[in-house]
């Protein structure tokens, strides 16, 4: 299973302490979590609590006007979470990714790869989860990124 390389953001502490970028690789899910779940198996999928645009699919996906879509399922056998991404393949370079996490403080931000329709996996622990995505064209030598606004954010229990 190809599984997409994640890059951590470097963040700047109120003390001056800076974070160094590193790269994390999600680990692979035990179950495949585009298949019905195992007997005594469950999924639940992310949902916007704050609105966005229901455009189908399993997991559920939802976005705002130009903005990339976004999904996420738990599912419960191998205790994992799929995040669901994508819809813009045109100058997109890669995508910024926001969520919190059970026993989290505060929102992480990373980047994750670009493509048209990507996914990415994490071991979930149990409690509640939240996520947002943006498509972003990386800037030239010295030049910021130009960034689509963040999808809706996402709300998943995993439990």
């Amino acid at each position: 299973m190809n599984v997409p390389a994640f890059r951590r953001a470097a963040t700047a502490a109120a003390s001056a302490c800076v974070v160094a970028i590193g790269i994390m690789t999600a680990p692979e899910a035990a179950a495949a979590p585009d298949t019905a779940p195992a007997q005594g198996c469950y999924h639940r999928d992310g949902y916007p609590p704050g609105g966005g645009r229901n455009i189908g699919g399993s997991p559920p996906k939802y976005k705002w006007d130009h903005t990339p879509y976004v999904g996420a399922r738990y599912v419960s056998c191998g205790r994992t979470v799929t995040l669901y991404y994508g819809g813009y393949t045109t100058h997109t370079t890669h995508y910024n990714v926001r969520w919190t996490q059970p026993g989290s403080h505060g929102w992480k931000q990373g980047e994750l790869r670009a493509g048209a329709r990507m996914k990415w996996e994490m071991p979930a622990g149990y409690g509640d989860y939240n996520f947002m995505v943006q498509a972003c064209n990386r800037g030239g030598f010295g030049q910021r990124s130009n960034c689509t606004n963040w999808s809706p954010q996402l709300y998943l229990n995993a439990r």
